[in-house]
């Protein structure tokens, strides 16, 4: 998996920020991340594609069910309209 250069990173299994307590990605981990792969925009979309897996997969095991933005809370900022 690619790792990123921020501390703003999901806790699971609630995926809410390590750092501030928001709902995951946060502003500032969409800050970070949009610039560190500003050139290579799809590994952003990689990367967050498996963290969204693996929420999916935290929510399915009992968390409180999946809730409905999953899609674009981890994908649909990216502003990548070709994933």
């Amino acid at each position: 998996m690619l790792v990123p250069r921020t501390e703003h990173v999901g806790e699971r299994p609630r995926w809410d920020c390590r750092v501030c307590g928001q709902p995951w990605p946060c502003a500032t981990a969409k800050d970070e991340l949009t610039d560190q792969y500003r050139n290579f925009p799809r590994g952003l979309a990689v990367y967050l594609g498996s963290c969204l897996i693996e929420a999916i997969d935290d929510w399915a095991a009992g968390t409180g069910g999946t809730p409905s933005d999953l899609y674009e809370r981890f994908l649909g900022w990216t502003g990548d309209d070709t994933l």
